[in-house]
Formats: C-alpha cells, structure tokens, sequence
C-alpha cells in the first residue's frame, strides 16, 4: 500500500502514527478558525496514513468543495491557490452519500466514482456531520486497512469536537457582544433618565410641603435605589462575561475612602466611621473592587433599622492578607441566613431587594482569591469581613 513511484512514501511506524495523532490533537485544542482546522486535518492525515491524497472538503448547499488539500495531492495535480474552484462533488455524487452517510468508510473507488480532479483508487472518507468530509486517498488500487480506518476516525472525532467548540465559542462571542452593547446601551440611557428624575425631584422638595414633600422625597429615594441597582447588574454583567479573570495591585485606603465618602454623601442620616488612617497596603483585585465595598456598606444601612444607622470600618494587617471589616447596629442576621445572603437572589426576610449585591461581592472576591464572612456584632447588628490576598511586595 502507498503511492506510486512519483510521490513519497508514506510508511509510519505505530509509534510514529499515534505519535502524530497526539501532536495533532493538542494543535487542534488551540486552533482558532475553521482553516486552521482544516490545515491541520489534511497534514495529519497525510502523515499518519499511508494514503497521502488528503482532502478537507467543506459542505455547501449545493455539495462539497474542497477546502484545503495536502500537498502531495497538490503535486499530483495541478490545482489553483482555492482548490474549491475546481475540486468540487455535487450533491448525490458518491462523495457526497459517504458525507450523509455519518460513518466512516474505506472504499475502492471505481473509473465511474474517481474524480476528475484527483484519480483515486483507494479512499478513506471521515464525515463531519454539518461541516463537511475529510478523505484520504491513493492513486493505487488499494483497499485501506482497518487500523487505518480506525486512525482516520480517531482524527475525524478529533476534529469534528474542535469544529464545534469553535463553533460554540463563536456563538458565545456573538452573544456577549451583543450584552456588551444592550449593558452599555441601557446603563447609559437609564443612567442618564434616572438623574433627571432626581434632580427634578430635588426642585420640587423646595416648592412642596406636606404630603407633597414626602412624595417628592419618595420619589428621589426610587431613583437612587434604581441607580445603584442599575450599577450592580452592570458589575455583575461584567463579572458573568469574564472567562479569565486577571487581577492587578489596587490600592486598598483610595478605594475605601472614596466609597466611604460617596456612601456617607448618598446616606446623610447614616454615621459612617472609618480608619484614623488610611491603610497604605495593596491588594490583588481590579477596577471593580469598589463595588464590593459601596455593596457592603449599602447593605449595612439599608437593613439597619436604628434611628441613625451606624457602619464602623476596620482594616486588619494580618501578614499575606488583610482583612477590611463592615460592623452595623441593625437587627443582625439569623444563624441560618449568614451564608445565604451571599447566594444569588437571596435577600433577607424584610428585604424588598433583588439579592444581587451580595451575590456580586462573593464572586468578586472570589475571584480575587478572597473569602467574605458573616458573624454577629456586639451588642447588636453583623460584621461583614472581606479578606484580600496582598500584591507581591506588600506582604
């Protein structure tokens, strides 16, 4: 078996086949398109069978063209630099059967079935069911044997998984980019409505009393809920779009000041206490780890039921990480909901929330290398601690 005295021969030993096979694979979990696919089948095929006309043909709807040939076949024949353009099987030719036929098979190819383009005598086809065939052949009468069957296959498998995972990951992108642009469309529109509802609303606190004042203060308080929900599931819809997560050195004492302030501004009749001194160290996170604190401290206020709700933050330097603490004088939370608040959509009992913002904290600063707790204040109320791993240097 092999080619004819003009070609090469192509004589792999067992081990060099699987050997191939292994190489072939490992290429094929890093390819990024369908041509690299079909490059890499073609030279694959070639090197492990010892039929070394190999051919990616691609499925259209009116049959098969060719799409990428190895080069001994390119030597045999000439072909132009798209081999589609002459190397093409209609549908209900015989090539096209063995592509419906979803199974492999090695055939002799009689004078009737050789192809014009490329007189094969023996062949081996491999469908890919929605892409295309890969085939195998040989200018020689010669029947495949069934080991080589048995690689063509394997490698067909191969490259049939990598076709759809491309497939998928293509579909995904598409996906997310479609949120990106509706998270980015609606986020700024809303953004935008919601401060003309506020501060239309201020205006008119300064013409109202009465019930005509409480329902312009209600109306500002709607607004700002609906900004910082909005701002969540932003984060949050940047969070779920991540597949690999890179973090930075982020200057812990900024962050937590300009989310103190911006908390202490939003929540006037809150006392907010923070560090006499702003801790210098840096931690590894990224841009978004001001939302776990701003949804920390917003939880803390929003579910303290005191006549002046308090919120004391604390940072601990405890060697490798540092841990940043949220004490309140609320009501606390039950032994049973300490862990569950962090879970998606869970909400405390007297919540009329989403349960989102927590929900986002646990992923954020797990995805930081953190851990985030819950225990109880003395005499009243809940901690919330979120630990941080230090940047290399600050250790």
């Amino acid at each position: 078996m092999g080619s004819n005295s003009d070609s090469p021969c192509y004589q792999a030993t067992p081990e060099d086949q699987i050997g191939e096979l292994y190489a072939a694979t490992r290429r094929l979990m890093t390819a990024e398109n369908r041509s690299e696919v079909a490059t890499i089948a073609v030279e694959t095929a070639t090197a492990i069978l010892d039929f070394p006309f190999s051919v990616f043909w691609e499925a259209t709807d009116s049959g098969l063209k060719a799409e990428a040939i190895s080069e001994p076949l390119r030597e045999h024949v000439e072909v132009p630099a798209e081999p589609g353009r002459r190397m093409r099987h209609e549908r209900g030719s015989w090539l096209w059967d063995h592509y419906e036929s979803d199974e492999t098979q090695r055939v002799l190819v009689d004078e009737e079935k050789a192809a014009s383009d490329a007189p094969l005598h023996g062949c081996i086809s491999v469908p890919l069911p929605e892409y295309g065939l890969l085939t195998a052949g040989t200018d020689e009468r010669a029947e495949p044997t069934e080991r080589e069957t048995q690689l063509a296959d394997i490698l067909g498998k191969n490259v049939l998984s990598t076709l759809e995972r491309i497939e998928r990951e293509r579909e995904l992108k598409r996906q997310r980019d479609n949120l990106d642009l509706l998270n980015q469309i609606v986020r700024h529109d809303l953004t935008n409505h919601l401060q003309t509802i506020s501060g239309r609303a201020e205006l008119l606190r300064d013409q109202c009393s009465g019930d005509a004042l409480e329902h312009a203060d209600g109306i500002q308080e709607s607004s700002q809920a609906a900004a910082e929900l909005l701002e969540t599931a932003g984060n949050l819809a940047t969070v779920m779009r991540q597949t690999d997560w890179e973090t930075e050195p982020v200057a812990l004492g900024p962050v937590l000041s300009s989310v103190s302030e911006d908390i202490a501004a939003t929540y006037s009749d809150a006392q907010v206490t923070v560090p006499d001194e702003s801790p210098s160290v840096r931690v590894r996170a990224d841009e978004l780890l001001s939302s776990v604190f701003r949804n920390v401290l917003t939880n803390a206020i929003q579910h303290n039921d005191s006549a002046v709700p308090s919120v004391v933050i604390d940072v601990i330097d405890d060697g490798d990480v540092v841990h940043v603490t949220v004490a309140d004088d609320g009501p606390g939370i039950p032994d049973e909901q300490k862990q569950a608040v962090f879970e998606r959509g869970e909400k405390r009992l007297d919540s009329d929330g989403t349960g989102v913002g927590l929900y986002l904290v646990r992923t954020l600063v797990d995805a930081y290398g953190g851990d985030v707790w819950v225990e109880d204040n003395e005499p009243t109320g809940t901690v919330v601690g979120v630990t941080l791993r230090k940047a290399a240097g600050d250790a």
